[in-house]
């Protein structure tokens, strides 16, 4: 069977991650846009992975991250009975030491760093795409006049050593505006004590009114995280990052204003000084953030089409179906798992 719209009877199952933070979110989104796409979608926790699969005989097992133990047992144990399943990743490639033992268990897997393509493909993978997360814009997004802003500058995020280096490499500009910086660890900058005010420490993905921070800063900061980066970071063999991060893509959709670090794929995405801007250093960043600071028009217009480009690509029903396109268009051989 065809999977569209009209197909009768066909009916997805869909496994969340079993994560508590920041993914239950996406997962919703995710849940929303296969129902629009497909009308008859189930979505369990893994300890319902089995029985429901068994009971409602899915056309298709979508599985999200994938991690969870019980979920890799559920997905062996209905091996026997044939049902198509795919494989959703979302952190690659900081964690490619424990997906390398879950994806052979999959007939699709989607990832969302295109650097883990041929990664997986060398394990035995037939079915490997690139498949990034996206954006569930909001139903208003208001252009703020330069006196609703809150901040002028803001990075949300975990104080990964990368950004660490970064944030103290401007820490003399960022105390002289009207800063902030959410997320875990940020207590560990050598800057702290002149930033601390600045700084609001929150547990591990845990983003209180993110959205709402985007839209009221002038500047969003979006630094990616590096290969190089210990925490939690399980890629011994050290595969590149190309692809851009969940956080640029939240961003665009709320019609907010970003500044980037650059990633080879993120033209595919974005053009970089229409849709977005991006900085190479630390002076790059201050020059770039001067000259847009005061220049609110040119900066609008750069946040306002990276809106746009956000809704026509990069929104989870556009994933979804994407999603369902490649399974569609890519059948199952009879001798595969």
């Amino acid at each position: 069977m065809e999977i569209s719209n009209s197909a009768e009877n066909y009916n997805v199952l869909f496994v969340k991650s079993g994560a508590s933070v920041y993914f239950p979110v996406l997962e919703e989104s995710i849940f929303n846009s296969l129902t629009k796409a497909i009308g008859n979608v189930t979505m369990v926790t893994y300890e319902n992975l089995v029985k429901t699969a068994l009971k409602i005989q899915p056309s298709l097992i979508i599985v999200f991250h994938g991690f969870e133990e019980g979920i890799t047992k559920g997905i062996q144990e209905l091996k026997q009975y044939k049902f198509k399943t795919a494989l959703w990743l979302t952190d690659d490639p900081y964690f490619t030491d424990v997906t390398k033992n879950l994806v052979l268990d999959y007939d699709y897997v989607f990832t969302q760093d295109t650097g883990c393509i041929d990664f997986y493909k060398d394990l035995g993978c037939d079915n490997v795409y690139y498949l990034p997360l996206a954006a569930e814009p909001p139903l208003y997004t208001p252009i703020l006049t330069e006196e609703e802003y809150a901040f002028d500058i803001s990075f949300i995020g975990t104080a990964f050593d990368n950004r660490l280096a970064f944030i103290d490499s401007i820490a003399e500009y960022l105390v002289t505006k009207n800063t902030l910086i959410i997320g875990c660890n940020w207590d560990r900058l050598k800057s702290y004590e002149l930033l601390k005010d600045k700084i609001l420490l929150l547990p591990f993905l845990v983003y209180k009114n993110s959205m709402g921070y985007y839209k009221k800063s002038k500047i969003n900061i979006n630094i990616h995280r590096s290969i190089e980066d210990l925490t939690f970071n399980i890629n011994k063999v050290k595969i590149n990052a190309c692809s851009i991060n969940n956080r640029t893509f939240e961003i665009a959709s709320t019609g907010a204003f970003q500044m980037t670090d650059i990633r080879s794929d993120l033209e595919k995405c974005y053009i970089p000084g229409a849709q977005i801007e991006t900085f190479t250093s630390s002076v790059d960043f201050i020059e770039k953030a001067e000259r847009y600071l005061v220049n609110p028009a040119q900066r609008k217009k750069i946040a306002m089409e990276g809106l746009k480009r956000t809704l026509i690509e990069h929104t989870y029903d556009k994933r979804v179906k994407q999603l369902l396109k490649i399974i569609e268009s890519n059948p199952k051989k009879e001798n595969e798992i």
